[in-house]
């Protein structure tokens, strides 16, 4: 039977990616509410944005004030979306939106069209954001709303704590990187010692972690595992660390 990570996938369903816009054009075709909330979260991923519309919300008229968005107070035109990486067509008007189609494709801009699936490259996924956690949800335009309370679920599954707890991870992950050398095969022991060590649940229950602390325990605890696979001849103990106990160093503790 074959395996159904490596099943062909349907004939809609897309790739998925994470892009980075850091200073990239993106132009958004329209200016209601839809046009509003992609700008806000494109905003958030520090993009550059082009809207073209004869009309624009309250909402977006502030970002334009604000020099975050430039505004082309106009109905599209061909020529719109010349340097752009990608595209949001949410003005609603078919003729339009193949008008714009048809030059993202001779533009190589990937398209977005709002409710038309047959008119986009790529669509956007319902995303659940923690911090440096980033989840995404597709049913490939299937069933949206399906996406939409899959993502409430995962919410509620991951909370606020997991902003902090990758912070740190973030933190330990630089230390281990600057102290250990021997690369990655030297070093994937402590990463897995760190995930191992109940901090994000620590961290929730109100716990503080410094940085050097939570280092020095996810290295006692490297040593720790590597010790009892060797005197095991080779075969490591499953031994779980969700809530392990501090160490004489004050480890877990601030200071």
């Amino acid at each position: 039977m074959q395996d159904a990570t490596e099943a062909p996938v349907g004939r809609h369903a897309g790739y998925p990616l994470f892009v980075d816009l850091e200073d990239r054009l993106v132009v958004v075709i329209g200016g209601g509410a839809i046009a509003e909330h992609k700008l806000r979260t494109l905003l958030r991923y520090g993009a550059r944005i082009k809207i073209v519309s004869p009309k624009i919300t309250e909402g977006i008229q502030a970002l334009v004030d604000e020099g975050k968005v430039e505004w082309i107070p106009r109905v599209y035109e061909l020529g719109d979306l010349a340097g752009a990486s990608i595209a949001f067509s949410v003005c609603g008007i078919p003729a339009v939106d193949v008008c714009i189609h048809e030059e993202a494709r001779s533009r190589n801009c990937l398209l977005n069209v709002a409710d038309v699936p047959e008119e986009c490259d790529f669509i956007v996924p319902s995303i659940v954001r923690r911090g440096l956690l980033s989840i995404a949800v597709s049913t490939s335009g299937a069933a949206c709303t399906e996406a939409k309370r899959i993502r409430h679920r995962l919410e509620d599954d991951f909370d606020e704590s997991w902003v902090a707890y990758l912070d740190l991870m973030t933190q330990v992950r630089d230390l281990v990187k600057e102290r250990i050398s021997g690369g990655h095969d030297a070093r994937k022991p402590i990463f897995e010692a760190a995930a191992d060590a109940g901090w994000r649940k620590r961290l929730a229950a109100g716990e503080r972690i410094s940085v050097e602390d939570a280092y020095n325990e996810a290295v006692a605890l490297a040593q720790s595992v590597s010790q009892t696979t060797s005197e095991s001849g080779g075969h490591a103990s499953a031994v779980k660390h969700d809530e392990p106990t501090t160490t004489a160093t004050t480890a877990g503790k601030e200071r």
